[in-house]
């Protein structure tokens, strides 16, 4: 072996440590996040179940408390009437043993208190009503055997310990402005279909390095889809995201994913400023100040395949109006309606769909106040791309030949257009 393959070899030996080491550190990243989370479960299972046993304790001290002053109180109301009439029935022995008393006294030859027995003896013959047994308490304590079965096997099973949660991210995707959240279960595919909902939460920050911002997650999305846009991000900021979902049947959600971490490089959308147009927050509305606008486009070339651009618009012109897409290399040979539109996939005013100068069969809704208008784009092959076009619940598909590689500028005229950047996502208010 000479030198040069000494060298190479070294080369490559260098080469293959540096990986190893890498998975080595991804090896120790594994472990600690099992030797964390379980420190962290334990910690949270001897605090839930402390905090169970002391409400369990009070609950069933205040329900021992309860049932046993419901039973002194049916003592107390029970006792009340028979020493009542027991008081009565006393003082009637009294008086009955002293008039025995006297009869016998007087039977024995005294006659001084024989008009006195004879006064008492009209008070016999009157006994007090005394309530049969089956007519006063029987106090008892009675309880369900099912339910003291039941909690128990509640709290027999209560609680559940989770290697990873069954939904996870599988993609953050950066949008102008915005990022893409996908996600999918991990478990079993067939079990998706007994999915009831999804929750993504968002957090400001990186959770991962700093824990204290677990505290910011917020519900940023409900629902069934397994793909959410955040929008109205910051650029370069990094955020966190994480999700779980509620199984049919059930009540509670499931543990949350891993946490994950992204954030976007790309500017949100905005209008370029122009001296036709009056442009407010951030430049995202635009207002035509003239007569006749001309051409209004994006603050460069933002849209490319894979983005989505949503046009709304809030107080139409009766004048003839477009909106719409051109390339990157044609949208500045654009100066008025009346120009070539070679390069170009626009709507206008009435629904009609123009791709280069060329008009379709289909039509879409007339522009009206408060529509709403989405382009989407999507690669064919390295030679055309294909343009969707919402309008109204209705869509239109077409092929563009077009560089798919190249970006594209948006454009309007005439309108009063507020746009708002939703990574990917435009709206025209």
């Amino acid at each position: 072996m000479d030198n040069k393959e000494i060298l190479d070899t070294l080369k490559a030996a260098k080469q293959y440590l540096s990986r190893l080491k890498l998975l080595d550190n991804e090896i120790e990243s594994a472990v600690k996040q099992i030797i964390n989370t379980f420190e962290e479960t334990e910690k949270n299972i001897h605090e839930t179940f402390s905090n169970l046993k002391d409400s369990l304790v009070n609950i069933l001290n205040k329900r021992e408390n309860c049932l046993l002053d419901q039973a002194k109180k049916a003592r107390k109301d029970g006792l009340a009437p028979l020493e009542e009439c027991r008081i009565v029935i006393l003082e009637k022995i009294e008086t009955t043993n002293k008039l025995i008393n006297i009869g016998n006294s007087v039977i024995n030859g005294s006659s001084d208190n024989l008009d006195k027995f004879t006064k008492d003896a009209c008070l016999l013959g009157s006994l007090p009503e005394v309530p049969e047994l089956k007519e006063v308490p029987f106090i008892s304590f009675h309880y369900e055997p099912t339910s003291e079965i039941e909690v128990k096997d509640i709290l027999g099973q209560f609680g559940d310990v989770c290697r990873i949660a069954p939904i996870q991210i599988t993609e953050l995707i950066e949008k102008p402005g915005a990022i893409l959240v996908e996600w999918q279960s991990i478990e079993n595919e067939d079990r998706m279909t007994d999915i009831q909902e999804f929750r993504l939460q968002r957090a400001f920050g990186d959770v991962i390095m700093e824990k204290h911002l677990l505290v910011n997650f917020n519900d940023c999305y409900k629902g069934l889809e397994t793909q959410f846009l955040v929008k109205d991000l910051q650029v370069d900021q990094p955020y966190s995201f994480r999700v779980c979902c509620k199984f049919e049947g059930t009540l509670e959600w499931s543990p949350w994913s891993l946490p994950q971490v992204s954030k976007t490089t790309l500017m949100p959308f905005s209008w370029k400023t122009h001296e036709d147009y009056f442009m407010s927050n951030d430049n995202k509305i635009a207002k035509p100040i003239k007569n006749s606008p001309r051409v209004l486009y994006s603050d460069g070339p933002q849209f490319c395949v894979g983005h989505s651009v949503e046009f709304t618009f809030l107080d139409v012109d009766p004048s003839d109006a477009i909106v719409g897409l051109a390339s990157e290399n044609h949208y500045n040979t654009f100066c008025d309606l009346n120009s070539a539109w070679e390069n170009s996939f626009f709507i206008n005013r009435n629904g009609r769909i123009f791709v280069d100068g060329v008009e379709k069969a289909t039509r879409l809704s007339d522009f009206t106040t408060g529509l709403k208008v989405c382009f989407t784009c999507d690669l064919v092959n390295d030679q055309k791309v294909r343009v969707n076009i919402d309008s109204n619940d209705k869509r239109v598909t077409y092929d563009w030949l077009i560089n798919p590689n190249s970006k594209m500028f948006f454009f309007l005229t005439i309108f009063f257009i507020e746009l708002e950047s939703n990574g990917g996502i435009i709206f025209f208010k």
